[in-house]
């Protein structure tokens, strides 16, 4: 973590503070005593964690103040990040915090103080008791870490090592070996059905071949088929030219019956007539004697 900005606002002994600390890569703070050169530092912290040497954290706020503020513009690694931690008297604390992408803020605060609290020391990597006893050595309180119980000892001393990291890095690299384990057994079951299924299918080039040629056989079977349905098509054609004469036939055939039939009853008529004439003819010799006796 490197300083790069710090902005103090009715902050224990400073009313306002602008502290650009961008390019220093060593600072000397001195001054004379209560002249606000451990303010400085615990500013720093308070922004980060929330937590100071003072009792209360209203104690924090300049006298006659009635809201303290600090914010503290830092870097980890290439991003930098700013984190605005606000106190007011007879209330509560708020916490802000932010990254800086391409010059702009944008926000990265949780969801209440104590998510956003753990957001910040995630990006850290270091919690408040470990930067006590490590980078930071407060004033009459140099020996710390040798006053903690060697549990706690041992705690700050794997914070400080990045062991714990470690065994994270160590969970999540078993994890991934787990996933992939089991998507290995997952492919190798695969494998097994594609190559169970290649066996039922034997050799696909026989079988295509096999089924072309058969294919290309019924193509000349179906060839042949095609003419002789044309000849049986022309032939049912054909028939039912046929049926068609046959049928005119049929019906021109009745109507000279019908006609026949007439003629020879108008014969039998005319004869009957003729017959009639003959027998007047052969009487009128004998009607027109008679008729000349009467003259």
């Amino acid at each position: 973590m490197i300083p790069q900005r710090l902005v103090l606002r009715d902050f224990l002994s400073y009313q306002t503070l602008d502290l650009d600390l961008a390019g220093i890569r060593a600072a000397c703070i001195w001054g004379a005593n209560g002249a606000g050169k451990s303010s400085l530092l615990e500013a720093m912290i308070w922004s980060l964690w929330g937590k100071s040497r003072a009792v209360s954290e209203e104690d924090l706020i300049r006298t006659g103040a009635l809201e303290a503020q600090v914010r503290f513009r830092f870097a980890v690694g290439e991003v930098s990040y700013q984190v605005c931690r606000t106190r007011s008297r007879g209330g509560g604390s708020t916490v802000e915090f932010q990254v800086v992408v391409d010059d702009r803020l944008q926000s990265l605060t949780g969801r209440g103080l104590r998510a956003t609290q753990q957001l910040i020391i995630d990006r850290l990597k270091l919690d408040y008791d470990t930067f006590l006893n490590s980078a930071y050595l407060r004033q009459g309180r140099a020996d710390e870490f040798m006053l903690r119980r060697p549990a706690e000892r041992k705690q700050i001393l794997a914070e400080i090592l990045g062991l714990n990291e470690c065994d994270r890095l160590a969970e999540k690299a078993r994890d991934v070996a787990r996933r992939c384990k089991g998507e290995i057994q997952a492919l190798e079951r695969q494998q097994s059905i594609l190559q169970k299924q290649q066996q039922e299918l034997g050799d696909i080039p026989a079988q295509i071949a096999a089924v072309t040629e058969e294919w290309q056989a019924l193509q000349t079977a179906a060839g042949g088929d095609r003419q002789h349905l044309q000849a049986l098509i022309q032939r049912q054609h054909q028939r039912q030219q046929l049926q068609q004469a046959q049928e005119w036939c049929r019906q021109h055939l009745a109507t000279l019956t019908q006609t026949l039939q007439q003629t020879a009853q108008q014969q039998e008529q005319l004869a009957t007539q003729m017959g009639e004439w003959a027998e007047i003819l052969t009487r009128a010799g004998a009607i027109r004697a008679a008729a000349d006796r009467h003259r």
